[in-house]
């Protein structure tokens, strides 16, 4: 490797850099050329990783399997942003996952998971995802959210037959992704039930449940998203269904002003609201609401979707009293064996309890069943690939076996059967991953939870409906 001299300002050569100095760059011919902090670029020049990423959980060998792992652990781009601790638990129950299964391995080969923090930014995400693919030559992405999934699947993954596998894009839009790219498979899977599910249990909720009063008039109130967007359209068309709930949607820009949003539900003066939105934007909507005459705890109530559940919405005062006694849903986290040896060895691990956040058991399970499908891959045709990593997803809940629970005491045998072609039927700590090999996604029970001083209670499990919308 040489160092190549230039004058003046170098403009962006590569996904993830803003500007360059060309004080002394050096020319390279693979990233391996350029150590562990740059990448080589198609213009052979070493510049920095991708804003982001650079950490690497798992082996560090040079043939281990490489799994890209994009994780919002920051709410927003800006270097001070907070961290989203739903995602860093979830991004911890990853590293967990790799962790047991290279104790294993899968003939003979352990796994590195390819960390890139988005910081809730699509944008970076994308370029994140271009890298993991073009430079670490990824089968398989774990991403989070459903802006972020649908974007990088889109823009990146599909084209390069690379799986993204989601533990927390709930969009109905997902259901309806092209993903196949000409194959008999879709690269588009995810450990997340749609929010067609959440949002017929929240309409029945409303419609059925004395605990929610009857009410009358029902806000939504919701980020502006594909997620917000899709869960907004759901409960919405559901309680115009006859007989018809009075309901008003209401949406917001994620980490923008709240204010102008809040005073027009103010106005529609609802009896309760359901609130479809992140932590960090959460904090600063019931603290804002208590202002609102027709939004206060004494006249009004709250029911909140699945990614209110942080307990980081629970550390400000306001906010955690304003939430205090009301409800709401998530994907239910399994009730098996699984789960529960899930959940021991996160504490054991982290010295926290997962089930304080949404999507852990998901992340958890997202990445074990990639190694499923690496260990199908890389038996039947002698490498890991995306086509071949997604045909073995098709192959783990058939309904011919007998369900087995998905721990780390049965990886090596459920990896064995796959890799020797055989179907296997697996249920996760996040639940019974009974796919439909069509869309890649499966059914999941909804949890009713409760605010109950600084946590959150499981109040019960409601089965996903028979029908939805």
């Amino acid at each position: 490797m040489r160092a190549l001299w230039m004058t003046g300002v170098l403009s962006v050569l590569a996904s993830g850099c803003s500007f360059i100095s060309a004080a002394g760059l050096d020319e390279c011919e693979t990233s391996a050329d350029c150590g562990s902090d740059r990448v080589c670029t198609p213009e052979k020049l070493c510049l920095p990783l991708p804003v982001g990423c650079g950490t690497v959980y798992g082996s560090q060998s040079r043939d281990a399997i490489p799994i890209g792992g994009l994780f919002p652990v920051h709410s927003g781009p800006a270097v001070d942003a907070p961290i989203d601790e739903s995602d860093e638990q979830a991004l911890n129950a990853a590293v967990l996952a790799v962790e047991q299964i290279n104790q294993r391995s899968i003939g003979g080969k352990q796994f590195a998971l390819y960390f890139c923090d988005t910081g809730n930014d699509v944008g970076r995400a994308q370029r994140q995802a271009e890298w993991l693919v073009k430079e670490k030559k990824v089968p398989a992405m774990i991403t989070a959210g459903s802006s972020q999934t649908l974007t990088v699947a889109q823009s990146v993954a599909i084209a390069a037959n690379v799986v993204t596998m989601s533990y927390s894009a709930t969009s109905p839009e997902v259901t309806d992704l092209p993903d196949k790219n000409g194959g008999q498979v879709g690269f588009v899977w995810r450990t997340s039930a749609s929010d067609a599910i959440q949002g017929s249990v929240i309409a029945n909720l409303l419609r059925t449940d004395a605990r929610f009063g009857a009410p009358k008039r029902v806000g939504i109130f919701y980020v502006n998203d594909p997620y917000g967007q899709g869960l907004f359209n759901i409960v919405s068309e559901r309680l115009d269904m006859a007989p018809k709930v009075d309901n008003e949607g209401d949406s917001y820009t994620r980490q923008g002003d709240v204010k102008a949003a809040l005073d027009t539900l103010n106005q529609f003066d609802p009896d309760l609201t359901v609130l479809v939105g992140f932590a960090s934007d959460v904090t600063n909507i019931l603290t804002e609401a208590a202002t609102r005459p027709n939004l206060q705890r004494s006249v009004h109530k709250w029911l909140f979707s699945d990614s209110v559940k942080d307990v980081a919405v629970l550390a400000n005062g306001t906010a955690s009293a304003q939430a205090q006694g009301f409800y709401g849903t998530a994907p239910a986290q399994g009730t098996g064996q699984a789960f529960r040896a899930f959940q021991s060895s996160f504490k054991d691990r982290f010295n926290k309890d997962p089930s304080a956040y949404a999507y852990t058991s998901n992340a958890y399970d997202a990445m074990y069943l990639l190694a499923l499908g690496a260990a199908y891959s890389q038996g039947t045709s002698g490498a890991v690939t995306g086509p071949k990593l997604a045909e073995g997803l098709t192959k783990v809940s058939s309904a011919t076996n007998n369900p087995i629970q998905l721990t780390s005491s049965s990886f090596t045998s459920l990896a064995a059967e796959l890799a020797a072609g055989r179907s296997v039927n697996v249920d996760g700590a996040s639940g019974a991953l009974d796919f439909n090999n069509d869309t890649g996604e499966a059914p999941a029970p909804v949890e009713l939870w409760q605010v109950v001083g600084n946590n959150f209670a499981t109040i019960e499990t409601i089965p996903a409906p028979k029908t939805t919308p």
